[in-house]
């Protein structure tokens, strides 16, 4: 079992420094010329466990592999229950299945040795001789070692055939799944756009009814027609989100690239996050370093990406708290980070968060759950890194989520399918 185990060890790196079919050949070769035979093959055991077929030979003719092809009887049968059998005689031996093919390429000997592996014998090494000679103990027990050799490259290649098969059957089904994926997106797109106008419509027809313009209206009407508006802008904000997600998932914001500030960037969602704050008493602290550089991407989406960080740390902070925005840059990369002071992200939820239609408590929060999915999608795009630490770490309260975006970086529209060939 040790030789087995280091002939393997020892194979590994061969195979994989210059393939399976180059070490085969080398393995005839060199047993050829260092044994002084006139030549060596490599005979495979077919599925079905009744015949040889040839893999691979050095030093005997094509003419003489196409002999025809070779039964398993009861000699070959021999040599796989595993005992080397060597004919002397080659010419006059009954147990050669050819013996007028043997004559004619100058065969006098054969040594047969069983080729095994972790699987079992995988087929026959055989040795021919020009000249009628005999094998030594010492020899044979060798050549074993050999064909065991043989045996394990071709269990190790047959294993790597698999391997390869099965990437390929994964890469197809991957392939077919993002085209469904791509068709599903469209069809997403294109309900989204169908629904967002009648709604829109019939909030417009609802506010026309708040306002009295078709007559007066109960506190009781009031009431369920404000909630219809709210539930209506929950709708149309989920349909906008849908649709944004889509987008970035098929790379179709190349419109909206173009270079931008970050400090314009910056200051616009400042002042939406002083709109959001100053009426919930929350105190807003901002450090932004005013040297920022410019980046290649979408001002749109880098405002939503802030805006929608800003808008979770205001959901879950309480009255007369803070919130900080900071952005500041190293030699590699700009960084901004949204911490709040409020209950914080619990553990066990914290690694689903940035997951499509997440939400940590469905029952009382309220929103979509992509707003941080979409937020991962914008960071992506721009070839950066998007994290969030339940405990924002010098306070140790609240919640910090940081992304960083390399300097330079070109917006990446196709990194959805960078990232599917990265994990394959």
């Amino acid at each position: 079992m040790m030789r087995k185990r280091l002939l393997y060890e020892i194979s590994k790196p061969v195979i994989a420094a210059v393939g399976a079919e180059n070490v085969l050949r080398a393995i005839v070769e060199s047993i050829t010329v260092g044994t002084g035979a006139k030549g060596c093959s490599l005979l495979l055991l077919s599925p079905e466990g009744d015949k040889l077929y040839h893999r691979v030979s050095y030093g005997i003719s094509e003419e003489y592999v196409n002999k025809g092809l070779i039964e398993v009887d009861e000699a070959v049968r021999e040599v796989l229950s595993g005992r080397a059998v060597f004919i002397r005689d080659a010419a006059h031996d009954p147990r050669v299945q050819y013996p007028e093919a043997a004559r004619k390429e100058g065969i006098a000997s054969i040594l047969s040795i069983p080729m095994r592996s972790y699987s079992g014998i995988r087929g026959i090494m055989r040795i021919y001789t020009s000249e009628v000679r005999d094998f030594t103990a010492e020899e044979i027990d060798f050549l074993d070692s050999i064909a065991e050799l043989s045996g394990l490259v071709l269990e190790k290649e047959e294993e790597h055939d698999r391997v390869a098969q099965e990437a390929e059957r994964t890469r197809e089904e991957l392939r077919r799944l993002s085209e469904d994926r791509e068709r599903f997106l469209h069809f997403i797109r294109m309900v989204a756009h169908d629904l967002k106008a009648p709604l829109a419509a019939v909030q417009s027809y609802i506010k026309v009814i708040l306002r009295g313009s078709t007559g007066p209206v109960t506190e009781k009407q009031r009431t369920w027609l404000e909630r219809s508006v709210k539930r209506i802008d929950g709708m149309l904000q989920m349909i906008s989100d849908i649709v944004d997600l889509s987008k970035l998932e098929a790379g179709l914001i190349a419109p909206e690239l173009e270079t931008v500030s970050w400090g314009r960037v910056l200051e616009n969602c400042v002042e939406v996050a002083r709109g959001l704050a100053d009426p919930k008493g929350i105190r807003l602290v901002v450090d932004i370093d005013p040297d920022l550089p410019e980046i290649f991407g979408s001002e749109i989406r880098l405002c939503q990406l802030v805006n929608n960080l800003v808008s979770n740390a205001v959901r879950y902070t309480p009255e007369g708290k803070r919130i900080f925005i900071r952005a500041f840059q190293d030699p590699e990369q700009v960084t901004v980070y949204v911490e709040d002071e409020g209950c914080g992200i619990r553990p066990e939820i914290l690694p689903k968060i940035f997951d499509d239609f997440f939400k940590g408590d469905p029952e009382a929060q309220k929103g979509t759950g992509l707003g941080l999915a979409i937020s991962r999608r914008t960071v992506e795009v721009q070839r950066g890194k998007v994290w969030a630490e339940g405990r924002a770490p010098e306070s140790g309260i609240g919640t910090r989520v940081t992304f960083t975006i390399p300097k330079g970086a070109v917006c990446d529209l196709a990194y959805r399918e960078r990232r599917k060939e990265e994990e394959t």
